[in-house]
């Protein structure tokens, strides 16, 4: 499939191991995300661009591993958290193996179409609406006290709306957290970073796991495919985005104008 292709990602638990020649070892690796096309590996070693590799994937428990040939088809440095992303592509699969991994993104997806369904703000979104999302969210894990992204940084990558799905976030100012930076904190079933799925600006703020966190993500790169796609589902994303930013501006509002915050003065607003 091409880079334009929309194809699902799905992470629950399954365990990868890789190893870049022949004579080394196995070791362990992180996914990220797994679709039928290939995976997102996080690391802590250094590979390059295009280098091929030997996978062992693990569904379950009680499966085999199922060995694989890939190739690194991009990477990210994540200079904040020390680790690499890589996005590798299978270069040759069986049939049956393909079966086994759209067997199990089905699986995985069928727990988000029911989490979409159930969720508030995409209550006027049809059965076939929510499956078209599966198209273009990833799920992300974060540990406790990992940092998501910085303020003014452009990740391409880490545009987009996001959900909590569980754990706590904190948003704040500046680089380094410090409570008096604190601007709010995100609980499960919560959203932010709408505004960067519709307009190309930096990180308005920074995000960092309370505890171990689960998000999903729509991602702006594959909004933008969806907008192409499917217009009229873009549309109701867009009309979600809308009345998402419409509800923290009236929180906000509320919050300025409130009696305590007017006989505060000027630039002495409580917190």
């Amino acid at each position: 499939m091409g880079k334009g292709d929309l194809v699902p990602r799905i992470i629950t638990n399954f365990e990868v191991k890789l190893r870049c020649g022949p004579h080394e070892v196995f070791a362990h690796a992180d996914p990220v995300n797994l679709s039928e096309t290939g995976l997102c590996l996080r690391l802590r070693c250094q590979m390059e661009a295009d280098q091929p590799l030997e996978l062992q994937i693990r569904l379950a428990q009680d499966s085999e591993a199922m060995e694989v040939p890939g190739r690194v088809v991009w990477l990210r440095e994540d200079h904040l958290n020390k680790v690499y992303f890589y996005g590798v592509g299978f270069t040759q699969i069986s049939r049956q193996l393909l079966k086994q991994i759209k067997d199990y993104v089905e699986i995985g997806g069928a727990s988000l179409l029911e989490f979409f369904s159930d969720f508030p703000l995409f209550a006027d979104f049809s059965c076939d609406d929510c499956r078209a999302l599966l198209r273009i969210v990833t799920l992300r894990e974060l540990k406790r006290k990992e940092v998501l992204y910085q303020e003014g940084a452009r990740d391409a990558d880490l545009q987009g709306l996001f959900i909590v799905q569980s754990g706590l976030l904190n948003i704040f100012k500046g680089i380094v957290f410090r409570p008096e930076r604190q601007l709010a904190v995100v609980s499960a079933g919560q959203i932010f970073g709408e505004a960067t799925l519709v307009h190309d600006q930096p990180h308005s703020a920074s995000i960092i796991a309370v505890n171990d966190a689960q998000l999903i993500q729509i991602n702006k790169m594959g909004f933008m495919l969806l907008r192409k796609q499917e217009p009229e589902l873009a549309l109701k994303i867009m009309e979600v985005v809308a009345r998402a930013l419409a509800t923290r501006l009236g929180r906000t509002t509320k919050r300025l104008f409130s009696p305590l915050n007017l006989c505060a003065g000027p630039g002495q607003f409580s917190r």
